[in-house]
């Protein structure tokens, strides 16, 4: 069974001393506090840390909202996990973080402050469930997965996600630029095919090469798929709420959700060519500074500017079209979709059948509930 009352992990500490980044750098990590050096450990919650009668909520939750937010904290475990993974290189190897820096400069700051929020919704979720006298949610028996062994990760730390050949959706990039919403039939393209593609290296790569670029656009834009993701998520299980107290968990951790899309989708249309000469391996984006030279109308809808959700349908075809997040219907947006999206990207490439039939089981029950 995937809920453990008691659930406890070991603690792993960091492999030695990342090799030298630069001041810029180091600056970063010391003022952030260092949200790559927390142990997993944090992330469970057991009997010790919340309980009832330990100055934590009153009260029971329904078996529908418990249902939400076991397969809430399962989501963000698998969050904090590949989160981990990015700001470990992020963070402590210069190759990854200079290819980061060439979407925004202040990537390094942003992945680990992406991190320390996935973090905190996965231990919140879980005590917040003990604290009602609910099963918290424990994924440790499935960190089987091996890390990257470039220099800044934890080489011998065992992962829960996959990030080495991902196929990434980028259909999100020309779905908030139209005035199409899923929940109404309506596909989108891929603004960049990414089809079994690393997001961080294995090995130390380059500063500055094609490689190491790559993996970096590759990586700016699952970010914003993850998030993107995530904020659909939130806004599909909000109306199957029953509680005062769960609808508004669920509708500020959505908030914060959306909030890392549109940094992530604003900064991943600045991702370069690759390479910078012919686009082979990535291509130009729409408008990714030569709208003049290419003949582009810098309104364009789908110009790397146009980050604000362009409106659409919504509700009923015949209303007028609103800027909303979409899709948010369980059939498109919900826990089962959730887990079959992040599945076919590849991101659980590796897992055991059980790993797959208890996220299944946890996303039916979330799908399933429903407000008496």
């Amino acid at each position: 069974m995937i809920h453990e009352e008691n659930s406890r992990t070991e603690v792993r500490e960091n492999e030695g001393p990342v090799s030298p980044i630069g001041r810029r750098a180091f600056i970063k990590r010391l003022g952030l506090g260092g949200a790559a050096l927390l142990p997993m450990s944090s992330l469970l919650v057991s009997e010790t840390s919340a309980h009832p009668g330990m100055g934590g909520p009153k009260g029971h939750l329904s078996k529908g909202d418990a249902a939400i937010l076991q397969f809430l904290a399962a989501a963000e475990i698998l969050e904090a996990d590949l989160w981990q993974q990015y700001t470990e290189l992020a963070l402590g190897n210069e190759a990854f973080q200079s290819g980061l820096e060439v979407l925004d400069e202040d990537m390094p700051t942003y992945v680990n402050q992406n991190t320390r929020d996935e973090l905190s919704h996965a231990e919140f979720i879980n005590a917040y469930l003990v604290s009602k006298g609910a099963a918290p949610v424990s994924l440790e028996r499935f960190r089987t997965l091996p890390s990257s062994q470039a220099t800044g990760s934890n080489k011998t730390a065992l992962r829960l996600t996959n990030l080495m050949n991902l196929t990434v959706d980028t259909s999100w990039y020309t779905r908030y630029r139209g005035t199409g919403n899923p929940d109404f039939g309506d596909a989108f393209p891929q603004i960049v095919n990414l089809v079994n593609v690393p997001a961080i290296p294995n090995s130390d790569l380059a500063v500055g090469g094609d490689e190491i670029q790559f993996i970096a656009n590759v990586a700016g834009f699952h970010f914003a798929t993850i998030e993107q993701g995530g904020s659909s998520l939130y806004d599909s299980l909000l109306p199957k709420a029953d509680s005062d107290e769960v609808v508004r968990i669920i509708a500020a951790i959505g908030g914060s959700e959306v909030m890392h899309f549109q940094i992530w989708q604003d900064k991943a249309g600045n991702a370069p060519p690759v390479p910078p000469d012919t686009g082979a391996l990535f291509p130009t984006l729409p408008l990714s500074g030569e709208q003049e030279a290419n003949g582009i109308d810098p309104a364009d809808p789908i110009d790397t500017n146009q980050v604000m959700p362009r409106p659409c349908t919504f509700i009923d075809a015949n209303l007028p079209l609103c800027s909303v997040i979409r899709p948010t219907l369980t059939a498109n947006a919900g826990a089962m979709a959730a887990v079959t999206s992040l599945t076919n990207s590849g991101l659980f490439s590796g897992q055991s059948q059980a790993f797959f039939q208890a996220l299944m089981k946890l996303a039916a029950d979330a799908d399933n509930a429903k407000r008496p």
